[in-house]
């Protein structure tokens, strides 16, 4: 049976302003020569004792192998550097209940049979990355992360994940968790991306905080609630999902594309205030989407606009400038009339018109005069095919979890660029 699960991430009101990041930054103390550690790797018990006897230690630190059944830590406070815990493939048990400070990156990875977490008093973090983690099932943060730039959460076996207190990150990633099916965040700004995919087979997400975001990718969701999100810096994308609206009350600018495609079970598109998306414009392939009316107050559109579908209704109300080309295809009713229009007036800037509808009615023209426009294409960093590729991602058990996330991550960020095509 599958659990029905939370995983919250809500920002306390009364310590949001002690989210800020630059709490990661504090100078590095001074410490006895015991204390200093400089690229220690501990194999054994007696070498994490080392660790646990500081209650202040410096420098990186690794606790690797299978010589472990229980991680002991009880004892260190902070530790000024990073501490990876990596294949160490018979612990059951990390017990870290005084760590309290982590400068660097927190990373758990592949630690195959690892059941019981204990992070009780831990609060300050660089960066958490949890990967390959198949039998942990709650994260042991019971004070509850307060500050951190980077948050990973990926192929772990965790049924609910409380005590993320952050309201503010540059990287938001939670990916290939097969029990966590609601993901409720009090995040109000990520400033680099926010990743959520392949989770639970119905996942809501619930973004009601959120005011900004950079790139935002949404992949295999369930539902979606964002209704404060005011502005999207880069991309947003939301695609292979079994959402049935999407909706962003809230939203009036998106610096570069936006692409809504691949979504079999949607039916309704609710941008209410959007005035420009600075990129391409793609909706594709969602089976029964038939209108793409829903973006009343959309002015302009800085790249192309790539639309296919069965529409019997579409038309953008407000719309003054596409500095793209404009491709709609369409096996519905949807009137070309008002897209002629705006291609005869001018407004549509690329080299490429074309509409065609169910009932044979079609134009198109190309090489259009005057249209050297410097804005033609989409964006100058968006190039490539416009339909959206994302491959399931799967996390290695082995030493690997941070380099394959990172090319995740990578991955995401090529996925983005690919959106915004410009029709010639």
């Amino acid at each position: 049976m599958q659990f029905k699960t939370i995983f919250t991430t809500s920002a306390l009101a009364g310590i949001a302003l002690a989210a800020n990041n630059s709490t990661l930054t504090t100078a590095t103390p001074s410490v006895t020569k015991d204390c200093s550690f400089s690229d220690f790797t501990a194999t054994n018990s007696a070498q994490v004792q080392q660790v646990a006897a500081c209650q202040t230690a410096v420098g990186d630190i690794t606790i690797y192998g299978d010589a472990f059944g229980s991680i002991e830590l009880t004892g260190v406070e902070q530790i000024f550097g990073s501490l990876h815990v990596k294949n160490a493939t018979q612990a059951v048990t990390l017990n870290a209940p005084t760590l309290q400070l982590v400068s660097g990156t927190l990373e758990l990875n592949a630690n195959t049979i690892l059941q019981n977490l204990n992070l009780a008093q831990l609060t300050t973090v660089g960066s958490l990355n949890f990967n390959a983690l198949p039998a942990l099932e709650q994260t042991g943060l019971t004070a509850g992360i307060t500050s951190a730039d980077s948050i990973v959460i990926a192929d772990t076996g965790l049924t609910s994940l409380s005590g993320i207190n952050v309201y503010e990150l540059k990287t938001f990633d939670v990916n290939n968790n097969q029990d966590i099916d609601t993901i409720d965040s009090g995040l109000q700004s990520v400033t680099d991306s926010l990743s959520i995919s392949y989770n639970a087979e119905k996942v809501d997400v619930i973004l009601d905080q959120l005011t900004s975001a950079n790139n935002v990718f949404l992949q295999s969701i369930n539902s979606l609630s964002a209704n404060n999100l005011t502005t999207v810096n880069g991309s947003l994308a939301v695609s292979s999902s079994s959402v049935d609206e999407v909706q962003f009350k809230g939203l009036t600018n998106i610096g570069k594309s936006l692409t809504i495609n691949k979504n079999d079970n949607l039916e309704t598109l609710d941008f209410p205030k959007l005035t420009n998306i600075g990129g391409a414009l793609q909706i594709s392939d969602n089976e029964h989407l038939r209108s793409f009316d829903g973006f009343p107050e959309l002015k302009t559109i800085g790249g192309s606009v790539d639309i296919n579908g069965t529409f019997d209704n579409g038309t953008f109300e407000s719309l003054q400038r596409v500095a793209g080309g404009f491709n709609l295809k369409s096996e519905g009713d949807v009137s070309c009339d008002e897209f002629k229009k705006l291609n005869s007036d001018g407004d549509i800037k690329g080299n490429k018109f074309v509409c065609s509808n169910a009932d044979g009615a079609s134009s198109s023209s190309s090489s259009k005069k005057g249209s050297s426009d410097s804005t033609d294409s989409s964006d100058s960093s968006e190039t490539g095919s416009s339909e959206t590729t994302s491959t399931k991602a799967k996390s290695s058990s082995k030493d690997s979890g941070a380099a394959s996330h990172t090319g995740k991550l990578g991955a995401i960020v090529a996925g983005f660029a690919i959106f915004g095509v410009a029709l010639y």
